[in-house]
């Protein structure tokens, strides 16, 4: 065996006994060549395979050994590209935004999902897809009022909250802020998050709920109350006259943290009010001071994290079938932000709820960063969808998934492959044929891939596949026509691979 991109091996050594072949031991080698170098040589019997015991020290030092020189080849290899995948990425890369159209069933959304792989996307955090649809809006996209239960009480109010979108430029804001940070920060920002995740596990488990917090003021005292449900910290004053309750987030107590780094800046702090709402205004200055407090006295100094780097990473948002939602509805004032020019802070604006945004990396206006790439698919086609207007066009690279390149989509189909493939190209050039269709109106391959459904009907397979999967779409497509039926005979006895004469074939249209 070896690992893929390397020549890092395990080789058998053959034997004869008795006129018949046998592995006597194992070697390592890192040549590609038959005679191959042994770099380090074991005995079946030396290495215990198969004395059903617990690993030995041989068998250790071999996989060890195996280990550190498939690390050292890796180190030096060449990053391998994804061929295949590799002019998509490109083309995203220097854009920033790629629409994927062209005829039905040529997996664009799976190839959406492959290109946003090829970019290195590891997690649906750096990948994100969402469908439009008609009823599609602003509110699901970037940001709206929703209706909230109250932390505190069984009352209904309303919350601004992050549309998808904007949820997904924040994740890929942070990573980028973060790869261009200093170590030092790094460390600092891993231990705060350790200290408050340490905090809120002792309030939930009960070790600190009801804890008194040190405020300078000795005339009003607050206590730890609970967490809620997003993880934001609950306080209440325990004087019977006032019992106000308070709540502290996350986001917004690290804000106040990154000013105001230890203990000692929290104390020389003068006015405590002004000094806090300077950095996150709309809030109860004490609360904060005393929480932030309380984190680093009890939690900080026992917390310790590395300073490894971050590493800038890619993000992908794939949006299904963009041209069935009312694009300006849902995009709004985001055209001009996700213009591939105005990437970044340079492309800010206003969004329709600035005015409301708190608690957010975006306090200042909406951008999306410059690691976040949009992939779109559609149909050209589509009949229940008007085209995309030039303003979003021109924002966006084109490229056309062509059924005939699609083809590779066939390969589960085994035996069957071969003729699929020729009974698709056979029907495809049809189509073409066939006055005012083209090669938009293609079958692409994953109508084919339908053929799995049938494969135990053998001798009527394709029948099925044409009655149940093909003739609706292509009757869609001809419905109104003149010669709608002489036509879809046309394309049956195309998909059936029967030849007709030339002088029904010239007279078809």
């Amino acid at each position: 065996m070896n690992w893929e991109g390397t020549w890092v091996n395990v080789r058998p050594h053959w034997t004869n006994v008795n006129n018949e072949r046998h592995i006597d031991s194992l070697f390592l080698t890192q040549d590609q060549v038959s005679n191959a170098k042994a770099v380090l040589t074991r005995t079946l019997n030396d290495l215990g395979l198969f004395d059903n015991q617990e690993p030995n020290s041989i068998l250790k030092e071999f996989f060890d050994t195996y280990k550190n020189m498939l690390a050292a080849s890796l180190a030096n290899a060449p990053v391998q590209k994804d061929v295949e995948y590799e002019e998509y990425v490109e083309l995203l890369k220097a854009n920033k935004n790629l629409i994927l159209t062209g005829a039905p069933g040529t997996g664009k959304t799976y190839l959406a999902k492959q290109i946003a792989k090829a970019m290195g996307t590891t997690s649906e955090e750096q990948c994100k897809m969402v469908q439009f649809h008609p009823s599609y809006d602003y509110t699901d996209f970037v940001e709206g009022l929703r209706p909230i239960k109250s932390d505190t009480s069984d009352q209904i109010g309303f919350e601004l909250q992050q549309g998808v979108f904007k949820q997904f430029c924040e994740k890929a804001l942070e990573n980028w802020e973060d790869s261009r940070k200093k170590p030092k920060d790094i460390s600092a920002e891993r231990i705060f998050k350790e200290a408050y995740e340490r905090f809120i596990d002792d309030i939930r488990n009960g070790k600190i709920a009801g804890n008194k917090l040190p405020l300078r003021s000795e005339d009003v005292t607050m206590k730890i109350v609970e967490v809620s449900d997003n993880n934001n910290i609950i306080l209440k004053t325990t004087d019977s006259e006032s019992n106000k309750t308070y709540t502290v987030s996350y986001n917004r107590l690290k804000k106040l943290s990154e000013t105001y780094k230890d203990l000692k800046a929290l104390d020389e702090i003068t006015n405590i009010y002004k000094a806090v709402t300077e950095v996150i205004k709309g809030c109860h200055s004490s609360a904060y001071w005393a929480t932030l407090h309380y984190v680093y006295e009890h939690y900080v100094g026992k917390v310790t994290a590395d300073a490894t780097p971050v590493e800038e990473k890619n993000y992908v948002f794939i949006i299904d079938e963009i041209n069935r939602g009312e694009i300006s509805k849902i995009f709004g004032e985001l055209f001009f932000s996700i213009d591939p020019g105005y990437r970044g802070e340079s492309g800010r604006i206003f969004t329709q709820y600035q005015n409301l945004v708190v608690d957010s990396p975006f306090n200042n206006g909406f951008f999306v960063p410059e690691n976040v790439y949009i992939i779109g698919t559609m149909n050209d086609i589509d009949r229940s969808v008007d085209t995309m207007d030039f303003a979003m066009r021109r924002r966006f690279a084109w490229k056309e998934v062509k059924a005939n390149e699609r083809l590779g989509m066939l390969d589960s189909l085994g035996a069957d492959k071969t003729e699929a493939i020729t009974r698709l190209i056979n029907l495809n050039a049809k189509i073409e044929k066939i006055d005012g269709l083209s090669s938009a109106y293609h079958i692409g391959p994953a109508y084919f891939k339908k053929l799995e459904l049938y494969q135990k009907d053998t001798g009527q397979k394709w029948e099925l596949l044409w009655n149940y999967h093909l003739k609706g779409l292509l009757y869609e497509y001809l419905r109104g026509s003149d010669k709608l039926d002489a036509n879809m005979q046309l394309l049956k006895d195309a998909y059936d691979l029967i030849k007709r004469d030339q002088a029904e074939s010239d007279g078809e249209n």
